[in-house]
């Protein structure tokens, strides 16, 4: 129940920077097009809106079990195999996304100290997005991992939810 209200609510969230996003950029073109007055944060506002969109999106998308998957080979293997195989592919998973978290610490601290110069705002703002979406995805993937140990496969299924059922026997 948890998962569901946290995925109805990335759902707004996304649906709102959505709407901000594409409004924001109907004004900027209106604007400078049809009045030859652009607004000064014009291209910049929607740019951060977008970094943001993209990584919290990925993240609410795997959480939902959106994400693109290429299943062809990993369906053919058999329970007790794929269930390896999947466990190994998620912890790699795992640790490239700690290793994106270490890396874009110092991102985080360049940035930290300059300000935009069309809004005012703080140039780390754009590269939050980044440690924000990974740890939505590191959650997202310990999730499948737990599900893993408990003895399912990894199906496309929205987190919280139960697996279909398989028509194999649970491995106990």
């Amino acid at each position: 129940m948890v998962f569901l209200r946290f995925r109805r609510a990335g759902e707004a969230v996304c649906g709102i920077m959505l709407i901000a996003f594409t409004g924001l950029v109907v004004y900027s073109v209106a604007m400078r097009y049809l009045f030859s007055a652009p607004p000064r944060w014009g291209e910049e506002l929607p740019k951060l809106l977008f970094v943001w969109m993209i990584f919290i999106g990925a993240g609410f998308a795997h959480f939902a079990g959106i994400n693109l998957r290429v299943t062809l080979l990993i369906d053919l293997v058999a329970r007790g195999p794929r269930r390896a195989i999947e466990l190994v592919m998620h912890t790699m998973i795992v640790l490239m996304l700690l290793l994106i978290l270490w890396y874009s610490v110092p991102i985080l601290q360049l940035t930290v100290r300059s300000t935009s110069l069309a809004t005012g705002l703080n140039d780390s703002l754009t590269f939050w997005a980044l440690p924000m979406g990974v740890c939505l995805l590191l959650i997202s993937e310990c999730w499948r991992i737990l599900r893993l140990l408990r003895g399912q496969v990894d199906s496309p299924v929205p987190l919280g939810e139960a697996a279909p059922r398989s028509s194999e026997p649970e491995i106990e």
